[in-house]
């Protein structure tokens, strides 16, 4: 069974910024302690991954918000 987006996501924040709590879909960034450069990090990972490019403005809150933004942006590559 293929990953969905948010767990690939959850693994890229784990492999990138040595995240260790469980995430929710509401978790914040903030709450996962993920600093703004750890975020840059994580979008240049997923857009490696995922082949898409992310709006630099672009600020979700929460882990959710990420998630529907980038399965957003593979449906408009497809």
């Amino acid at each position: 069974m293929a990953e969905s987006t948010f767990e690939k996501i959850c693994e890229i924040l784990k492999d990138q910024d040595g995240v260790t709590e469980e995430l929710t879909r509401e978790t914040t960034f903030e709450e996962a302690g993920i600093d703004s450069l750890a975020t840059v990090e994580a979008v240049m990972a997923c857009e490696d991954e995922f082949g898409i490019e992310i709006d630099s403005e672009a600020n979700p809150k929460t882990i959710g918000e990420f998630v529907d933004m980038v399965d957003k942006l593979i449906a408009e590559k497809a």
